[in-house]
């Protein structure tokens, strides 16, 4: 089994909803259920990149009802170029995709702050996270105190050995390593992103939750009557989006091809199907994910590394 990283940086905010709430959020975002940090699910992402490969679909028969639809392996077993790597959607052949898509974790959040507009905060736990995924190898650093933060003391945010987060002081409990923070930079190709050299913060994991949780944007929506005009009645309603320039990780695995063997897409290997998947990011390099795409939501720098 090969592996490479995908980063993906938000450019607009990211709805990729959770469904209907009980809370005050009617529309909120999904989440890790034990610490609240924002994720993007694997199915989402995988039916994302399938989609760039819908010119590669190929058209089935047509039904007792004349109807048709374009799929990735056909009834006569016919199989398109996509096949190979997201799966069969054929009972006959049935089999899955060399491509193994892991769920969309987050690791720098974007948060204002009282000097300098904004920061990008972590915490070890993420940190340890990227670490054990591969994504990096500064080890992560000890956890601070809920009131104490990690920074430049001579950063472009701090106030007199303190830094001030949406409502929140903390203090200085030294500065991290300035390693770490060129190999978040040289995650995605992004001269905004860059600035992260200077504009790091690392919480606690407790206090990383908490502004994760209650620092995205809520945006409020009402639907509108196509007979009126106007606003209908009861129809507002709020949505949750995880902000721009987030930046998240997922780890691709891949494996040789599982299409049957007597078709030529069983000789696929791994590297195969990395180079296919590698070459399409480097090709598209801004992607769609989540819903609400006509109103500009989910647009994201996506690269892929080793």
């Amino acid at each position: 089994m090969q592996t490479k990283i995908l980063y993906i940086f938000t450019r607009t905010p990211l709805h990729v909803g959770a469904g209907a709430s009980v809370g005050a959020i009617d529309q909120p975002i999904q989440r890790e259920r034990h610490t609240g940090f924002p994720i993007i699910p694997a199915s989402s992402l995988k039916g994302s990149f399938a989609n760039q490969w819908n010119q590669h679909l190929l058209e089935e028969e047509p039904s007792q009802e004349g109807k048709t639809k374009r799929v990735r392996v056909t009834q006569s077993g016919e199989m398109s170029e996509a096949a190979w790597l997201f799966g069969s959607d054929n009972d006959k052949p049935s089999f899955a995709g060399s491509l193994i898509l892991s769920e969309v974790r987050l690791i720098a959040f974007p948060i204002r702050s009282a000097r300098g507009s904004y920061a990008w905060i972590t915490c070890p736990l993420m940190l340890a996270r990227a670490a054990r995924d591969g994504v990096l190898l500064s080890p992560s650093p000890t956890e601070p105190a809920d009131h104490e933060a990690i920074f430049l003391a001579d950063g472009p945010l701090s106030i007199d050995g303190k830094i001030v987060l949406e409502d929140y002081c903390f203090d200085s409990v030294g500065q991290y390593p300035q390693e770490l923070a060129d190999e978040l930079s040289k995650c995605i190709d992004d001269k905004l992103f860059d600035s992260i050299k200077k504009r790091l913060v690392i919480l606690s994991n407790g206090m990383m939750s908490h502004f994760a949780t209650t620092a995205c944007d809520v945006a409020q929506h009402v639907r509108i009557s196509d007979e009126t005009g106007t606003a209908e009645e009861r129809a507002l309603f709020n949505q949750e989006n995880v902000p721009a320039d987030c930046l998240f990780y997922s780890v691709i695995h891949a494996t040789d091809s599982r299409v049957p063997k007597d078709h030529p897409l069983s000789e696929k290997k791994a590297d195969d199907a990395l180079a296919a998947l590698s070459a399409k990011v480097s090709s598209i390099k801004v992607m769609q994910f989540g819903g609400d795409a006509s109103t500009g939501l989910g647009f994201c720098s996506v690269s892929m590394h080793p």
